[in-house]
């Protein structure tokens, strides 16, 4: 009897060590398709300028398209990345993370959407508000080990790993340096109040 537990437990750990064998030589591979919804309207326009609102919504589709069966959760995050018009500085809009597993029942694929996000600005004579400007998304394993990244700019190693350390409403310059933070109360505050002023005037 001993004997043959003996052997089972064998076959079993052979088993783990061939499995974990091929996971390094058949790597996890994923295919991430991100895409954008746009929708831009015009609130006013005058002499000085107008205003315009931007509707945005990010889609994502993570599909495993290589390596051996992947039984273990994966944590998709999406930063979505906009830009002050008036400052010029970049801002982390949201931040989103969704667990997820890859499974047959599933086809091997995850989709989620961000909500709808409205980014009001100014033109003209005043420039005041924001733009939506890109998307970085990470996958990682339950490790924290990252899978695969896509982002709609290019953005290096170091930069992928400065941006996951931020939260929804880090400001930021081009050189990666924290200048502020948004005020969720009042982010739209300097646009509402640049709107009477942008659309004064004569309408085109």
């Amino acid at each position: 009897m001993k004997k043959r537990i003996k052997g089972v437990l064998g076959i079993a750990l052979v088993g783990c060590v061939v499995v974990a064998s091929a996971q390094n030589v058949f790597p996890l591979r994923l295919d991430l398709d991100v895409s954008t919804k746009r929708h831009r309207k015009n609130i006013g326009a005058g002499s000085h300028g107008e205003a315009k609102v931007e509707q945005v919504q990010v889609r994502v589709k993570i599909r495993k398209s290589g390596g051996q069966p992947y039984n273990e959760m994966l944590t998709g995050e999406l930063y979505i990345i906009g830009r002050q018009v008036h400052t010029d500085h970049y801002g982390i809009i949201d931040v989103i993370k969704k667990e997820f597993y890859l499974t047959k029942e599933n086809k091997n694929t995850f989709e989620f959407n961000s909500r709808t996000y409205a980014l009001g600005k100014t033109s003209g004579n005043i420039n005041v508000g924001g733009k939506y400007e890109t998307f970085l998304l990470v996958v990682v394993d339950k490790d924290g080990k990252i899978v695969e990244t896509r982002s709609g700019r290019r953005i290096k190693d170091q930069g992928i790993a400065t941006v996951r350390e931020w939260k929804r409403g880090t400001l930021f310059d081009r050189d990666g340096n924290v200048v502020g933070f948004v005020d969720e109360n009042g982010k739209n505050k300097a646009f509402k109040m640049a709107v009477p002023a942008a659309v004064s005037g004569n309408n085109w």
